[in-house]
């Protein structure tokens, strides 16, 4: 949907799609920049239609559900610890890692685009997914520790502890180190393995690279959504009736980038519930993007080439399709326009530039024409008539379309203008605002380097190889005498043995 703001986007498209989606019993997301969508729908759909709510709220983190990103491979981990032979669980688990190492490392979806520095990023992306796995695997919640530390929060923190030199390996960090203490087939060590197998510098290039990326996530009230068990799942909001409203803040930009990680990890999560039940989600998903081209570019083509034939829809809610082009490029905005089978827009600036690219895209008609000349003479007026073609709507007359009403373009049909019906006239209404309580007060646990090393020495019984922890005195060697064993003196210090009898020989002599 293209629409300047304050044509009412909202009020006569979305509140009655999403009212349709849940008379349906579609799962949805919806981007919220006012907050309204949240307090008015969150109830509708809880009370009245008996849906599953979720509220990230990224404007008042303390009043939000959590939405921890490791929260499926902490979940088939966990599978895996209790059921070792379970390989199911284990691939899964290190499948969502490597699709959310993949969403925070290259957002934009191919590392080729960084020309020679890609090999970094791709080393990033295997160093980053063998981190997630190990805390998920050697880190969860024991009696000791009962609180869930296993969040991306604590990644950033084992990363910047590992990357500082070994105090007994030389020329190693620890990262190196820990790695050498796991056996050789652990998956962890496959996926570092580009990092591992580069040289010092390019090594600390690498983990360099994986903590840039995760610095965005450090600020103290995004921990309260970040460091907590996520309220709905990929899994579930695929098959059951779920709702998810993600709040940004339009004061702070900064926190924009959370919505393009948040829908591009779960649309990659649910392109592969798809993938494991014959190509199909088991209930349909919409995900209504409003103020799509406010948010910071990321690897979205694949929700419109590929997310249809999967019952994934996107509705993109945008402003101007120059907002496209300026996050996307020319061909990635092309390819944005090309998949789009509906199209609806209307409510133009004066001086938008957007209304003459729609007005070229609905096409022409054939009109009668002509001119009227008259001469001096009283029966010297002529008139020709010829046909022409003109504009089905010029770009000044999609200006002045009215409020309430829009162009519907639809692949197969010809484009007609309508009026959409405001929500209050479908029967709309709303209740008491859908809240959540303040939640300040949660404490947010971190792993620690330490931790990880004892667990991984715990499970595996072995001594490792190399270990930042300083080695004991050695044993001084014992000396071999004739009497066998320790030194003679020795031994009467440490047993305070009597002196040896005096042998007396016949011929006057002693031993």
């Amino acid at each position: 949907m293209i629409g300047a703001s304050g044509v009412g986007k909202t009020a006569f498209f979305l509140y009655p799609n999403m009212e349709y989606a849940c008379a349906s019993g579609m799962s949805f997301l919806a981007l919220d920049t006012k907050g309204d969508l949240a307090r008015n729908y969150g109830a509708v759909a809880l009370q009245h239609y008996g849906y599953k709510v979720a509220v990230i709220d990224l404007r008042n983190p303390t009043r939000s559900d959590g939405y921890n990103l490791l929260t499926l491979i902490n979940r088939y981990m966990d599978i895996c610890r209790e059921q070792p032979t379970n390989l199911a669980a284990r691939a899964k688990a290190e499948k969502y890692a490597k699709i959310l190492a993949k969403t925070i490392i290259n957002p934009e979806g191919d590392a080729s685009n960084y020309g020679q520095n890609a090999f970094f990023y791709d080393a990033a992306e295997g160093l980053l997914t063998a981190v997630v796995l190990l805390l998920a695997e050697y880190l969860p919640p024991t009696e000791e520790a009962p609180q869930e530390r296993r969040h991306i929060v604590s990644v950033f923190k084992l990363v910047q502890d590992l990357l500082a030199p070994s105090k007994t390996a030389k020329g190693k960090n620890g990262f190196q180190v820990m790695m050498d203490t796991l056996p050789d087939t652990h998956k962890a060590r496959w996926f570092a393995g580009a990092a591992l197998n580069s040289a010092e510098q390019a090594m600390a290039s690498v983990m360099s690279t994986v903590l840039s990326r995760l610095n965005a996530f450090l600020d103290s009230e995004l921990e309260q959504v970040l460091c907590f068990d996520s309220a709905i799942d990929a899994e579930a909001f695929a098959s059951q009736k779920s709702a998810i409203f993600l709040v940004l803040p339009e004061e702070d930009p900064s926190k924009n980038f959370m919505a393009g990680l948040i829908i591009q990890t779960l649309s990659r999560e649910l392109f592969s519930v798809a993938d494991e039940n014959g190509g199909k989600l088991p209930n349909r998903v919409v995900l209504f993007c409003d103020e799509l081209g406010t948010m910071p570019a990321f690897d979205i083509l694949p929700l419109f080439s590929a997310g249809r034939s999967r019952k994934l829809t996107l509705v993109p809610i945008i402003q101007s399709l120059a907002q496209l082009e300026k996050n996307y490029g020319k061909e990635g905005a092309e390819i944005i326009v090309d998949n789009v089978q509906d199209t609806i827009f209307g409510g133009f600036a004066p001086n938008s530039q957007t209304a003459e690219v729609l007005s070229k895209a609905l096409g022409s008609r054939t009109v009668m024409s002509g001119s009227v000349s008259k001469g001096g003479g009283k029966d010297s007026a002529s008139r020709s008539l010829q046909m022409m073609e003109r504009p089905l709507m010029t770009p000044d007359e999609l200006k002045s379309i009215p409020k309430g009403q829009f162009v519907v373009m639809k692949t197969g049909t010809h484009p007609m203008q309508t009026r959409l019906r405001l929500f209050l006239d479908w029967g709309i209404s709303f209740g008491d605002p859908y809240l959540l309580p303040e939640r300040a007060a949660r404490t947010v646990a971190y792993a620690n380097k330490q931790e990880l090393e004892q667990a991984i020495f715990r499970c595996h019984h072995a001594q490792p190889a190399e270990s930042d922890t300083p080695p004991a005195p050695p044993v001084p060697p014992k000396t071999p005498t004739a009497r066998g064993g320790a030194s003679y003196a020795q031994a009467r210090r440490t047993r305070r043995e009597p002196p040896p009898p005096v042998v007396v020989r016949t011929d006057g002599g002693q031993e």
